[in-house]
């Protein structure tokens, strides 16, 4: 009966694991021709990007992994290191798109200074 549970419970964890989706990423605001509207937009939509990928993705991902390390199936490591690189990526991926969005903001920033 403890087996039976055991699986029902990583048979569910897994299916809950295919919802893991990234959020999409949003559109950046080109500094050098974009309006003071559309920079607030964008960094809302930044903003909304990088809570959604805190908030719901990782922490997604960090279950996952996690639900991988405790199976003894064959390939388990190898299933738990890929979805760590996965969780590396979206990390590397939100910080990508701050820089970009900052690098845009200073592109505003000079070109309302002229």
């Amino acid at each position: 009966m403890k087996y039976l549970l055991t699986a029902i419970c990583l048979l569910g964890s897994s299916l809950a694991f295919a919802e893991c989706k990234a959020p999409a990423e949003p559109v950046m605001p080109d500094g050098a021709v974009a309006d003071l509207a559309t920079m607030v937009e964008g960094q809302k939509a930044v903003k909304a990007y990088v809570s959604s990928v805190e908030g719901e993705y990782l922490p997604c991902l960090e279950a996952e992994t996690a639900a991988a390390a405790l199976t003894d199936e064959d390939g388990a490591e190898d299933l738990a290191a890929e979805r760590a690189a996965v969780y590396n990526a979206a990390v590397d991926k939100v910080t990508a798109v701050g820089e970009a969005f900052n690098a845009e903001i200073r592109e505003y920033k000079a070109k309302a200074a002229q």
